[in-house]
């Protein structure tokens, strides 16, 4: 166990899928279900690429995703680490908001370029962090933008270091009264040696073992390489049990054979799935908020077309409509799947724990499939946007947008 934890990888740089891994692992930690996100946008990437500029928080997510992916292709080591702290630690430290954990990031970022032999002015760097139950953390992305040497392994001794010294530099002012109670009052924090740091974690341990353990059990489903998985913390489990008994009634009465899609199915089943997912909406808010933010991105790109700003409303009672499309269709994908299972192994029985996986899987799945259609349609605007050579900038379409959009937001 540990009061503070932290966990460092890195993708081969000499494999030929690193630099397409680099830069989806940047857009994951950036606009997943659950992000902190920047004032205004729609990510929660920050970091440091110019050292004369400071910390900032990135306007495009993907600016940084390209720099990565090209850096990687310079068989540069793009290093993904993660801080971690009990929600109790959190709080007690002040990390509870967006700009607080930025703060903590700025401050003890040199701890891990210094302990991966990165000098400072060839450090670049990015972040997000994600408030999840259980296991608020931070997603850190680092490299070295002048390595000539790839690195195919670091020792396991360089990700310890770095939490023994996170631990020395953020818990000092407790370390100096457990200093004073082990009458080592006059012992300076700079002396402070590794096994000192050990001993005190080991105490604060000690003082409340039960939070600690539950905060590592949840701190070990972190992994950047399951996706699926760092949604967990999302799904409430109420959520998740209101939504099986709707599931498998609806699954109890679709056709068992030939292809499932929302526009072929007769107008009373059409009105269940309707109900499903007006629900989803009601009672998951990353979902309700996916689909008000694909309405937006819609909208954006219809307006590239219509500079009328009556017909905002109307653009965005098309796209929630479609939105809802997406979600009906991924259910019956996965309803269908189900029922292609049962008819190969003869037996429709379900677990009360395999319903719940089943009805976790396809939330998750719909998350995802939201998000990745706000960049996709993101994209579209951008590429059209630029080939249109339009009159305004930018910014100035924008605010253009911004002042027009309330006008859809009655419905």
């Amino acid at each position: 166990m540990s009061i503070l934890m932290y966990k460092q990888r890195h993708k081969c740089p000499t494999e030929l899928d690193t630099p397409k891994s680099n830069y989806e692992h940047i857009r994951y930690i950036a606009t997943r279900p659950g992000v902190s996100k920047n004032e205004n946008m729609r990510h929660g990437l920050f970091g440091c690429i110019e050292q004369n500029k400071g910390l900032v928080e990135f306007e495009n997510w993907k600016d940084i995703g390209r720099l990565a992916r090209e850096m990687s292709y310079r068989r540069v080591n793009i290093f993904r680490g993660i801080i971690s702290f009990a929600p109790e630690t959190a709080e007690e430290l002040g990390l509870t908001d967006h700009k607080a954990w930025q703060s903590y990031i700025e401050e003890h970022i040199k701890t891990l370029s210094e302990k991966n032999g990165i000098a400072p002015h060839n450090l670049q760097w990015a972040a997000a962090h994600h408030n999840e139950r259980g296991h608020p953390h931070c997603h850190i992305v680092f490299w070295d933008k002048n390595q000539r040497v790839p690195k195919q392994y670091v020792p396991p001794k360089v990700p310890d270091s770095i939490r023994v010294q996170l631990i020395k530099d953020t818990f000092a002012d407790k370390i100096k009264i457990f200093l004073a109670e082990k009458d080592n009052a006059k012992t300076a924090l700079s002396a402070v040696t590794d096994k000192t740091v050990k001993a005190f974690e080991k105490y604060i341990l000690e003082l409340t073992p039960k939070k600690y353990k539950r905060f590592q059990k949840e701190f070990g489903k972190i992994d950047e390489t399951e996706v699926i998985r760092e949604l967990d913390g999302l799904m409430r489990k109420e959520d998740i049990e209101a939504f099986i008994p709707l599931l498998f009634d609806l699954k109890s009465k679709m056709p068992k054979k030939g292809r499932l899609y929302y526009k072929l199915l007769p107008e009373e089943l059409k009105q269940q799935v309707d109900a499903l997912v007006q629900e989803f909406k009601n009672q998951n808010e990353f979902i309700r908020v996916r689909v008000e933010e694909y309405a937006e991105s819609k909208s954006r790109l219809a307006m590239l077309y219509d500079t009328n700003p009556d017909n905002i409303s109307e653009h965005r009672k098309n796209a929630i409509a479609e939105a809802d499309r997406l979600i009906a269709n991924k259910v019956l994908r996965a309803i269908k799947s189900m029922l292609n299972k049962e008819q190969q192994i003869g037996y429709a029985e379900y677990r009360e724990a395999k319903k719940a996986y089943y009805a976790e899987e396809i939330l998750c799945e719909i998350l995802m499939l939201l998000e990745q259609n706000i960049i996709n349609v993101d994209e579209d605007y951008d590429i059209k946007a630029n080939a249109m050579g339009m009159e305004l900038s930018k910014a100035a379409k924008k605010e253009w947008y911004l002042r027009h959009k309330d006008k859809g937001m009655e419905l």
